[in-house]
């Protein structure tokens, strides 16, 4: 099979060359055969039209005539007219045949021309994506890779792509994209970019420095952000792995890795990771998973308060509880990686049910300084699948002298998505409870208002992508007011999050928002630093 493959290329390298020696050849060839004839001979000249219409096609127009020039002399001037006599043929005869020939020859270097480009525009369009001009996934079929070579290969996933294609329009992200791919070019010329899907890239390339190429692709995906006069927010997750080459013919086998990876830093809100990290931080998880339950009950695992502010009067209208954990040996580690380590298993169920139990009792606290605002804590929709959460909650709850409306359960908009049908039901049960209902991260997923309006919502709370874009992006203005209009007259509460600057805030409040979160006002603190603020305003 090498030897056959091997052949193969060297034809494909000088077809140039073989097929002029084959047109040559046949030309003799057919020279003699009629030379040999002992019959009308000159009817035979037909056969000169084979490699007339071989180097046409193969070669083009010009290689054609030049074929049939030498193939109407073979059967004109050079051969008599009667083998016999030797009489030679009238000159018209042999030259209007040259001209027929030449005429085949351009004719068919021109049909052979237009037929290789249309063939070449079709390998393109097989092989690249209609939108952004970059190879897809059917380009790793043709890909040469060295074997007993390392590649890096690496994973992108875009977040908020679709975000930035309502937002900033299609041709704007897929630019994007392609100035990616043309710098990691530049930096690495030999350097495969690859779209499998809207939201992915992949790449692949000769691993020389893992670890630097890693830093490099880093700063090129940072550095692409920057569209004509647009700065992009590009909400990204990388992921990366090492693979020696071995015969391997399915080279989209490689990205399995560095695919799983990218989901995993993506989950958690990480730049990047490696599979080796991945790996790793799965070790981490399950010695976090073990310590966790009596984490829950040792004063380890507590939460923190961020005020929700009115942006008219700047007072603070209701809190956010957050979770943390201190831990002993590994120190604070971050709820973006217990959370999703949590969120996998049936502990999920005694985790909220906690921060619930300790939401109210804060709640209850507040109350005996005589400050009455309401908390929100945050849900997961492995709670709402759960048949026994309303009853657990509600358990939980009547062991409290608190008012049911001053409970509000956040859900994200991403996540009430997975299973709507399922989610509605237990959120009407909360709502006719009494309970407020709002909808976390509003914009980050791809539902809209009109839908969600079969929820029992309260409050929207818009995701921070807007707020890093309102004062930058008219469009993104046009976005959130449109959004904040629509909300209101379907008598939604709106909240925004992220908030770090006053004019950010101010413009917010133009835009008609009613309350805000974030640094500007207030970091997440502990119950006590949180109490002595809202006295202030008692």
């Amino acid at each position: 099979m090498r030897i056959i493959e091997h052949v193969k290329e060297i034809l494909r390298k000088h077809v140039k060359v073989w097929t002029i020696l084959i047109s040559i050849l046949l030309i003799l060839v057919n020279y003699f055969i009629i030379i040999n004839l002992n019959h009308n001979h000159l009817s035979f000249t037909h056969l000169m039209y084979i490699p007339i219409v071989i180097s046409g096609s193969l070669l083009g127009y010009l290689y054609g005539l030049g074929i049939a020039v030498i193939a109407g002399f073979v059967v004109g001037p050079i051969m008599p007219r009667d083998l016999i006599t030797g009489e030679m043929q009238f000159w018209g005869d042999w030259f209007a045949r040259l001209l027929m020939m030449a005429l085949v020859g351009v004719i068919a270097g021109y049909f052979g021309t237009n037929y290789r480009k249309s063939s070449i525009r079709i390998k393109e369009l097989e092989l690249k994506h209609i939108e952004s001009g970059l190879f897809n996934t059917k380009y790793l079929k043709d890909m040469t890779l060295s074997n007993n070579q390392f590649y890096t290969i690496g994973t992108l996933i875009i977040g908020n792509a679709h975000a930035i294609c309502d937002v900033q329009g299609y041709e704007t992200y897929y630019a994007y994209l392609r100035k990616i791919a043309e710098n990691l070019k530049s930096t690495y010329p030999n350097i495969e970019v690859v779209q499998p899907e809207i939201d992915h890239l992949w790449f692949i390339k000769i691993s020389d420095h893992f670890d630097e190429e890693i830093k490099t692709i880093l700063h090129v995906i940072q550095s692409s952000k920057k569209i004509g006069n647009d700065t992009l927010f590009i909400d990204y997750a990388l992921g990366f792995t090492q693979r020696k080459h071995l015969f391997e013919k399915e080279v989209s086998k490689y990205f399995i890795q560095s695919d799983i990876a990218a989901r995993e830093a993506k989950g958690k809100n990480l730049p990047y990771l490696t599979y080796k990290d991945v790996k790793t931080n799965r070790q981490f998880e399950y010695e976090l998973l073990t310590d966790f339950e009596q984490a829950l009950h040792d004063g380890e695992i507590y939460l923190v308060y961020q005020p929700k502010i009115d942006l008219k009067t700047k007072r603070p209208v209701g809190l956010e509880a957050l979770i943390r954990w201190e831990h002993p040996i590994k120190k604070s580690i971050a709820p973006d990686q217990f959370i999703y380590a949590v969120e996998k298993t049936n502990m999920i169920h005694e985790m909220t049910q906690k921060v619930f139990e300790w939401s109210l009792m804060y709640q209850t606290r507040l109350k005996e300084h005589k400050i009455n605002i309401p908390i929100s804590i945050n849900i997961s929709t492995k709670n709402l699948y759960d048949i026994y959460f309303f009853d657990k909650m509600i358990e939980i709850f009547k062991r409290f002298q608190i008012d049911a409306k001053m409970v509000e359960f956040e859900i994200t908009e991403s996540l009430l998505m997975e299973n709507p049908e399922s989610s509605k039901r237990m959120l009407e049960a909360l709502s006719n409870f009494g309970f407020k209902i709002a909808i976390d991260d509003f914009g980050k997923g791809y539902s809209s208002l009109a839908y969600l309006a079969q929820f029992p919502i309260n409050t929207i709370k818009i995701d921070r992508f807007f707020t890093n874009q309102v004062l930058i992006n008219p469009t993104t203005q046009h976005i959130v007011k449109a959004t904040i209009d629509l909300a209101k007259q379907l008598g939604y509460e709106v909240l925004i999050e992220g908030i770090e600057d006053q004019d950010t805030a101010n413009l917010l409040e133009k835009l008609g928002c009613h309350t805000a979160q974030g640094y500007l006002f207030m970091r997440p603190r502990k119950g006590e630093e949180v109490l002595d603020y809202l006295k202030k305003y008692r």
